[in-house]
């Protein structure tokens, strides 16, 4: 028996520290349960209640990483988007055509096509989130077409939702041919967007504080394509090792 009361009291303190340590909310709320009829409730903190938004240049870090790689680092699911005609898609075609009247405010569309024209033809809702859960960006990927009886124009939009704003253009214009240089082109685009660049060469530009993130703008080339797109990452493609250049830095 002496052995026995020798050995059960370091047990039972054994046990009461980790029962503080490992269930403290659980024997709380036992506690209040049996003695109040309540449970025990902890107050969040409003920083424990925020959710930090995203600025633009660590989304299209996000984007950007996706798209190099797929499985890696980010993970991505993807949701179609009602169709056109469907009540469900009004959101879908809002930020369609309110892309494309950015653009057209940033004088990337030639005069002779008017945003009001264009029909908005769907698209899918795409949500990429870090492994590490920490980020994420919903991205609509929009297609539409300006109808014409001889010459079709094509747009492929891919829009921000939660600014509204286009952050990859690839368009065919057969309708107007565009002046626009593709030097003119990323300058505008990036400008509209209101992101702070380094040119790295002809129409190619690192984004600040975005890791690196490359863009490329193409325009012209005889049938009328305007492309801007991320393209990869400053450290592959001119093998350096830093994490790109900030707004504070340039």
């Amino acid at each position: 028996m002496r052995d026995l009361k020798q050995w059960a009291l370091p047990a039972v303190t054994v046990l009461a520290v980790l029962g503080a340590v490992l269930l403290p909310r659980q024997i709380s709320s036992l506690r209040d349960r049996s003695m109040l009829g309540a449970i025990h409730t902890e107050a969040l903190s409003q920083e424990d209640l925020s959710v930090r938004e995203l600025p633009l240049p660590e989304k299209l870090e996000l984007l950007g990483r996706a798209i190099r790689y797929p499985d890696l680092e980010i993970f991505s699911t993807m949701q179609p988007l009602p169709a056109p005609r469907d009540p469900d898609a009004q959101q879908a075609s809002e930020a369609f055509f309110q892309s494309a009247a950015l653009l057209a405010d940033w004088g990337i569309l030639p005069e002779g096509i008017d945003p009001g024209t264009l029909e908005f033809q769907g698209g899918s809702r795409v949500v990429y989130v870090r492994s590490d859960g920490y980020q994420s960006v919903s991205l609509l990927y929009l297609q539409g077409i300006r109808p014409a009886d001889d010459e079709q124009d094509n747009f492929w939009l891919v829009v921000d939702e939660e600014s509204g704003l286009p952050v990859w253009i690839d368009c065919i214009l057969r309708s107007s041919q565009t002046d626009l240089t593709s030097e003119d082109l990323g300058t505008r685009f990036l400008a509209g967007l209101n992101l702070e660049t380094q040119q790295r060469g002809p129409a190619l530009w690192e984004i600040c504080d975005a890791g690196g993130l490359m863009y490329s703008a193409q325009a012209g080339n005889g049938y009328g394509r305007i492309c801007v797109e991320p393209i990869g990452f400053a450290g592959e493609l001119f093998g350096e090792t830093s994490e790109g250049p900030t707004s504070e830095g340039t």
